[in-house]
């Protein structure tokens, strides 16, 4: 099982943090990701629940769909196709704090291999790690 958090803060209000954070399409302009395409809008809202978005680097894209979508505090997302999990989950938190916003990023995983945990829980780790410095510099920006 991967399992971890990274924890971040950013002067943006928690708004302008959810906002950069769930605009999928826009990932490719401020993150380390070469592919982000939103394939299907929310339910009721084009970024929130039952969205589904398809993003990379180089290689294979992994499509996620969004599962929660809770303005301003509270996002998640699980992961449909394109990595080698039986189940992946990423949940995202935001607080408010008298500078800013506090992001706690949650990600958990089940690799679909023994050992493959190993090579893919820092690899993650540096994913999101690059994601939240771009959405966070966007965020700073708005």
């Amino acid at each position: 099982m991967i399992d971890f958090e990274l924890t971040r803060t950013s002067t943006a209000t928690p708004e302008a943090v959810f906002d950069t954070l769930t605009d999928h399409a826009s990932y490719k302009d401020m993150t380390p990701l070469r592919t982000s395409v939103l394939e299907r809008p929310g339910d009721t809202d084009t970024n929130g629940v039952g969205a589904r978005r398809r993003i990379g680097v180089v290689g294979p894209t992994q499509v996620e769909e969004v599962t929660v979508f809770e303005r301003p505090t509270r996002f998640a997302y699980k992961l449909i196709s394109g990595l080698p999990v039986r189940e992946h989950v990423g949940t995202v938190e935001i607080t408010a704090t008298p500078g800013g916003s506090r992001i706690d990023y949650r990600v958990q995983s089940t690799p679909a291999l023994p050992g493959l945990g190993l090579v893919l829980a820092p690899v993650l780790k540096q994913a999101i790690a690059g994601l939240l410095t771009g959405v966070i510099k966007a965020a700073e920006k708005r």
